[in-house]
């Protein structure tokens, strides 16, 4: 007799297209154009996926809860259970699997297979939104240059097998019941809820907690995407409060990013999406694509030495850890978990509403007019933080002080009070005080 309840192949790309894309009305053609493959490919290959698991009949609540504020109502009897997909890196066949349940025969070593195991991603019943809650394996750190400062252990149970993964949600927008920054928004909260110990409110429920301050701005469901004020007020409504810094400036983004990160905090990031199809000139000339938000996760401190900050285009000499950034990962809806921009020290220009701008530039993984993957640059808008409201103290304001403290130490350098080799690097980030 055929097990339903369960099933264990080899991994392979193709494998991965054909799951994804077994339980929905989707062509495969449209399954395999989806920029999220291109990307997963990668990601699985980095992590040497071998075996592949699908759980039949999975039963997910951020799902649960879409589904019964929308989708049960709908004319067409969408399926309420998903499936789940489960990684590993070490080759394990049908008979291994279930041997290792029964505890009889040959069965492989638990803790091998746990030690192996990549995570999961949940396959959402749907026409084209099917890539639901996933936690997948981080990249490794690379000697310390790759930092992924706000994952925590996950846990999924798999006929009694437990399975532990360092991670952070990730879900494919449904432009439905959430946008964009909806799914940024769940991703952060799942970061800043182990840490200031709040609900984490499903997709469905972010949506309508954000559009309930302001509900003259758009519909509840379905629902094409929010303001950064209906941003905020989904971030006041689980209590916390959000701090909104404007981030046009790359060495105020990358500074900002890794206070707050390094202290466990998720962060959103408001950007505007540039189609570089056909730009030219330098800086290069671009079309303006839409807005956009994604959760940051984490950062690489690729650049080998600090760059000075510059006050009023005059530098000052501070050297600051933060500005060796050369990319940060996010959780971007239309990629990937994890997913690298590049802060590749470019301009753009582009214009919004015969508004022109010129901006420093983000390297994306986006799809252009002319399909070519990275076709697509952005440039930072603004970010959000969702902060517990004793604290109180601004990075700025630290950051300020730190300027002044470094100008008299130069100084006193200088006139042999003190004896320094070279210039001091500061490191600054928010900490806790057991920590």
């Amino acid at each position: 007799i055929m097990n339903t309840a369960y099933s264990v192949y080899p991994y392979t790309i193709e494998k991965l297209k054909e799951l994804l894309g077994g339980r929905t009305s989707n062509i495969f053609k449209q399954i395999e154009n989806k920029l999220h493959f291109v990307y997963l490919e990668e990601y699985f290959r980095s992590l040497n996926a071998k075996t592949v698991i699908v759980e039949e009949e999975y039963v997910d609540k951020d799902f649960l809860e879409d589904y019964a504020a929308y989708y049960v109502r709908c004319f067409y009897d969408y399926n309420r259970k998903c499936r789940r997909l489960h990684f590993f890196s070490k080759t394990l066949l049908q008979g291994d699997f279930e041997a290792l349940l029964s505890g009889t025969g040959q069965a492989p070593h638990e803790e091998r297979l746990h030690n192996s195991y990549l995570g999961f991603i949940v396959l959402k019943p749907l026409p084209q939104t099917i890539i639901g809650r996933t936690c997948l394996k981080t990249y490794g750190n690379d000697n310390g240059r790759r930092h992924y400062c706000v994952t925590r252990e996950f846990r999924a149970n798999l006929f009694g097998l437990q399975f532990d993964v360092n991670t952070l949600p990730f879900q494919e927008q449904d432009s439905v019941v959430a946008a964009c920054a909806t799914s940024a928004l769940w991703s952060a909260f799942h970061g800043s809820g182990f840490l200031f110990q709040h609900a984490i409110p499903s997709p469905v429920e972010i949506t309508k907690m954000a559009t309930a301050q302001l509900p003259m701005e758009t519909r509840s469901l379905p629902n094409s995407g929010l303001t950064a004020a209906q941003m905020a007020g989904a971030i006041r409504m689980i209590g916390l409060e959000p701090f909104l810094v404007n981030t046009s400036d790359h060495y105020v983004l990358k500074s900002t990013l890794y206070a707050y990160l390094r202290g466990g905090i998720p962060t959103l990031l408001g950007i505007h999406l540039i189609d570089l199809s056909n730009a030219a000139g330098k800086p290069k000339n671009g079309e303006y694509f839409g807005s956009h938000a994604v959760a940051v996760t984490g950062f690489s401190l690729g650049r080998k030495k600090p760059k000075p900050y510059q006050k009023n285009k005059k530098s000052t000499g501070l050297l600051l850890k933060a500005s060796r950034i050369d990319k940060i990962y996010v959780h971007d809806d239309q990629v990937g978990p994890f997913a690298r921009m590049g802060l590749d020290q470019e301009r753009l220009k582009y214009s919004i509403d015969d508004k022109a701008f010129c901006s420093e530039s983000i390297a994306t993984s986006w799809v252009g007019k002319n399909n070519q993957i990275g076709s697509v640059g952005a440039v930072s808008e603004l970010m959000l933080i969702p902060l517990y409201h004793k604290i109180r103290i601004p990075f700025g304001t630290i950051h300020d002080h730190i300027v002044h403290l470094d100008a008299v130490i130069n100084e006193l350098s200088l006139i042999d009070v003190i004896q320094l080799t070279e210039r001091p690097e500061w490191d600054i980030y928010l900490t806790s005080v057991n920590d």
